[in-house]
């Protein structure tokens, strides 16, 4: 898909709107908040101690990306360039969804889970409703 736009072909970018303009969400807005929010969980972290859990829409890694679009630059879209964060977070578990896979793998002491259901009209055979995790 070279040459093509995160925001022509993701529902995101079709359906959200920002307030208080109610403007179109771009692909611009969105790195930004990305940036705003990896700034608040570096600075919340380190005033953290104990089991810690973090918990996000998008994946942490390229990781959670199926091997089959990894080298899609719309992956991009899904998940983001923080294994660095992710292992030196100290963080015990981190959960994530926006990628309709189930998946379970290690960065440095960090597990990363997803386990996301998907759109209401969309079966995942692989979504594990009774899905604990113990830490």
């Amino acid at each position: 898909m070279a040459g093509v736009e995160a925001s022509q072909v993701m529902n995101d970018y079709k359906k959200i709107r920002l307030s208080p303009q109610y403007s179109k969400l771009r692909t611009i807005d969105t790195a930004l908040i990305c940036k705003k929010s990896v700034n608040w969980l570096k600075n919340t972290l380190s005033g953290l101690s104990g089991k810690n859990v973090i918990i996000s829409h998008h994946a942490p890694s390229a990781k959670s990306i199926p091997f089959q679009y990894q080298e899609d630059i719309l992956s991009a879209a899904y998940a983001s360039n923080l294994d660095t964060l992710v292992e030196e977070s100290g963080a015990l578990l981190w959960i994530h969804g926006h990628i309709h896979n189930q998946l379970d793998y290690q960065i440095g002491l960090t597990r990363v889970i997803c386990n996301a259901r998907g759109y209401p009209d969309e079966k995942n055979n692989y979504f594990n409703p009774g899905l604990s995790v113990d830490i």
